[in-house]
């Protein structure tokens, strides 16, 4: 009887031991990525294998949880529906996410990582598809391979849409941390990388990047790359000064590092030194001269954070030569130019960004908006219309259009887009403004006044509307009754 009572006493303590350690979990999974932990019998199990680092067993866990797991009998079947699927809609990027996953789920990696590439030929930003082909390169082993798409989006920043790649990971991970596998010089490395992938969603994991980072700066083993890597920690940490001397060991070690450069002028930029900040964006364009990215922020610094339109043009137009197709650096390049007043060449940028995707109207907008700049109105009514046949609920065509007729003196036209643009945000004040302008261009003094008199609604304090409702009120109250 009383062996019977101490293993239940022991059964009660562990029961609130476990109980005590998930109350002070809990809030922390909460907090990063409430997906970690699933109120149902597998997620619970799943979050259990995850604690105890048995990464495979809780990659199933949450597969049975979220009703992820395939029908062994039904993969080829399902193989089948996925590649026709694609065949018929080759644009659809999820179709290629799911036959990816159902590859890797088979265990058919090579397959697996052909098909995240293909993928990444549809939309080369995918995050997804750029985690799952790391988890896929790392279970065939080809470490290497695995280092530069790692890098690729752990420097893009985290955008998971989709549950599955993160899934396969853990698969992955839970490979890596085989003694044999640890043996291998490359695989240390992807550990590594592992890991700050991990801890974005779990940041208890960036001392296991360090403690990791740390081993193999001692053997030697990649210690540029380890040296970055605790430098990113200590910068996601703020501890600035510990991030600047591990990137500066990193750049010691491989001059020809980039992005350690690029870090270090993120931190001295946080800090406020402009000297330095600038001096390590322009090294590392330096050392990657042909790779656009480092221009374009460099570019990017000296104009948004600077407004050195002048400095900033040559490193933007650097870029974007490097990658015409670049929205955000043709973007940013033409912006330069039409703030240096060049507006041909601005207007040329846009042009060929409409040829690259003619079927987004805002390219038609910023197109529109240059010539007005330029005063060619009639062509900038031209470009705003293109803007509005694709989407007719745009209302920054429809506001500009109106800009655009008033300036041709046509103020019927003027008022009708006006009004069409207040139809699509009633509220917005400056077009109530420019509106109420138009009315008394046309002697509509009574719609001028209810115009007016809606943006004090809005805007009780706005100054221009205080200042011509007397005027429109002595107006009315002067004009003879019909």
């Amino acid at each position: 009887m009383g062996n019977l009572r101490r293993k239940i006493s022991r059964w009660i303590f562990l029961f609130l031991l476990i109980i005590l350690g998930l109350y002070h979990l809990l809030p922390h999974y909460y907090k990063s990525n409430p997906r970690l932990l699933q109120f149902s019998l597998p997620g619970l199990q799943a979050f259990i294998y995850y604690e105890l680092g048995l990464y495979r067993k809780a990659s199933h866990a949450w597969r049975i949880h979220h009703g992820l797991s395939y029908n062994v009998q039904l993969i080829d079947t399902t193989k089948k529906s996925l590649i026709d699927q694609i065949e018929k809609n080759p644009a659809n990027l999820e179709n290629y996410l799911w036959s990816a996953d159902l590859y890797f789920f088979a265990g058919d990696y090579p397959n697996a990582r052909l098909t995240y590439q293909k993928a990444l030929q549809r939309n080369r930003n995918s995050y997804d598809a750029k985690v799952g082909l790391a988890a896929s390169l790392l279970m065939e082993e080809r470490y290497l391979e695995s280092h530069d798409v790692f890098e690729d989006f752990l420097y893009q920043g985290y955008n998971e849409k989709n549950i599955t790649p993160f899934l396969n990971f853990l698969v992955s991970l839970d490979k890596l941390e085989n003694p044999n596998t640890l043996d291998k010089r490359d695989s240390y490395l992807s550990l590594i990388y592992a890991y700050r992938y991990l801890a974005i969603l779990d940041d208890r994991k960036l001392k296991k990047v360090i403690s990791l980072s740390d081993n193999a700066i001692s053997a030697n083993k990649h210690a540029d790359l380890a040296l970055f890597s605790k430098g990113a920690v200590y910068a996601k940490e703020k501890k600035y000064d510990l991030a600047l001397e591990q990137f500066s060991d990193a750049v010691k070690k491989n001059p020809l590092n980039a992005e350690a450069y690029k870090r270090m002028a993120n931190i001295y930029g946080e800090m406020g030194n402009l000297e330095m900040e600038l001096q390590c964006y322009k090294r590392a364009v330096e050392v990657e001269e042909n790779n656009p990215k480092y221009a374009f922020h460099l570019g990017e610094i000296l104009m948004r954070k600077y407004g050195d339109f002048k400095q900033a043009n040559p490193y933007l137009q650097k870029a974007h030569q490097l990658n015409s197709e670049n929205y955000r650096y043709a973007l940013n390049y033409a912006h330069s130019l039409k703030m240096l007043g060049r507006f041909d060449e601005a207007l040329e940028v846009y042009e060929n960004m409409i040829m690259i995707n003619p079927k987004d109207p805002d390219r038609y907008v910023l197109k529109g908006q240059c010539l007005l700049k330029m005063k060619k109105y009639e062509d900038a009514i031209q470009s705003y219309s293109q803007a509005q046949a694709i989407r007719p609920l745009d209302f920054p065509a429809a506001r500009n259009l109106a800009l655009a007729y008033s300036e041709l003196k046509d103020f019927e036209k003027a008022t009708i887009h006006s009004e069409y643009a207040l139809r699509i945000r009633p509220q917005d004040v400056e077009t109530l403004y420019f509106l109420q302008y138009l009315y008394r261009r046309q002697g509509r003094f009574e719609e001028a006044y209810k115009a007016v008199k809606e943006i004090l609604k809005i805007q009780p304090n706005h100054a221009g509307a205080q200042r011509v409702l007397s005027y429109l009120e002595s107006n009315i109250r002067t004009r003879p009754s019909s």
